[in-house]
């Protein structure tokens, strides 16, 4: 019997949601059953692109849209043309860059599956809604990792919403993880850790966070920020924390694949987004038992746990300071306990290998 062949376009350099979702299927889909293979740009090394490439996993490549359009259109095509996909799957924060829809329904008789994987714009940007208007009428397979982020990209549409499922036993806190971790970065136990995993764009908003850790630092002195990942503002984060004098507060760690351990370091998990669909990062917090605080901009549904508090971004950053510094900073070591079986890994596979085979 013939594999089923998937191209999965949306994997990026940076790590983030939609990286921690691709890497889980493909650890956990049936290879025997199914063929994987990954639309990138020329040039950028995806994220767990070593990994995927040792599982024997394709990677096409095609010019940059801004550095060359004319032949990132035919680079599409070719792509497209040449090989006999059965499903090409999107996964979408935005439709600024509508092309790669349009071409693949153009140029490849594959089903398009279009997943919505975020909830909102912090700016109204035309790019998006133009391309919102050009796709409307293709016909494809609608995916969410929630509600309002099924709505922000299909408005009024049918969708189905598709749980971004994680290994939860592995994001579990640990002990052992915590002092490792700890004694790695230079942490002593009686301090206390804020973190943040999330890549540094205008998106999660670390200009602020930064401030927040500013005035916290202020009622607790006895803390550190930890600060993992990578993007396009990380090194204007990093002079940020030089010009505020915090450099020896703040540790920038980098984009690391030992995510899981580092949430057992932490005490807090502060995410300010500006916008923000169904949270991968604060499902894996809530799993290892960290109090969370997060901005109202995140979709609520997000809360699996009741450890998650919703704070205004109107709000000064002296307030969430504030706030955190008078908050339970007890871990809940049973959270893992109130998350739902549809958001572990094996669910989701489950569920996409159903769509996958038109069932």
């Amino acid at each position: 019997m013939d594999k089923i062949k998937i191209l999965y376009i949306g994997m990026s350099p940076n790590f983030g949601g939609i990286e921690r979702f691709l890497i889980n299927v493909c650890k956990n889909i049936d290879s025997n059953r199914f063929e994987i293979s990954f639309l990138i740009v020329k040039g950028n090394r995806v994220c767990f692109q070593d990994e995927l490439e040792k599982m024997g996993i394709k990677f096409f490549e095609v010019t940059p849209r801004k550095q060359n359009y004319v032949k990132f259109l035919k680079d599409l095509k070719e792509v497209f043309m040449k090989h006999s996909f059965d499903y090409i799957h999107f996964n979408l924060v935005n439709l600024k860059c509508p092309e790669r829809i349009l071409m693949a329904k153009k140029y490849s008789k594959a089903k398009i599956i279009i997943h919505s994987h975020n909830a909102l714009l912090k700016n109204f940007e035309v790019t998006h809604y133009i391309g919102k208007f050009l796709t409307k009428h293709v016909a494809c397979i609608r995916l969410a990792c929630g509600e309002e982020a099924g709505k922000f990209l299909f408005g009024d549409k049918k969708f189905t919403i598709m749980n971004n499922g994680m290994d939860l036993q592995k994001f579990k806190f640990n002990q052992e993880n915590r002092n490792k971790i700890r004694n790695e970065i230079g942490v002593q136990e009686n301090e206390t850790v804020i973190g943040l995993i999330a890549k540094f764009e205008e998106q999660k908003n670390h200009h602020f966070l930064i401030e927040v850790f500013k005035e916290y630092q202020k009622l607790n002195q006895n803390s550190k920020l930890v600060l993992v990942g990578e993007g396009s503002l990380k090194e204007s984060m990093e002079k940020k924390v030089e010009d505020l004098k915090l450099n020896h507060k703040v540790l920038f760690l980098g984009r690391r694949d030992d995510t899981e351990k580092i949430y057992s370091a932490m005490d807090i998990f502060v995410m300010p987004s500006w916008f923000e669909g169904f949270s991968i990062a604060l499902v894996e917090a809530q799993v290892n038992g960290l109090k969370i605080y997060t901005s109202m901009n995140v979709a609520e549904e997000s809360n699996l746990t009741g450890n998650v508090e919703f704070l205004s971004l109107d709000d000064e950053a002296k307030s969430w300071a504030k706030t955190i510094y008078e908050g339970n900073y007890v871990r809940d070591e049973k959270a893992i306990e109130k998350i739902p079986n549809q958001f572990s890994v094996e669910e989701t596979v489950r569920v996409l290998s159903k769509i996958y085979e038109g069932k």
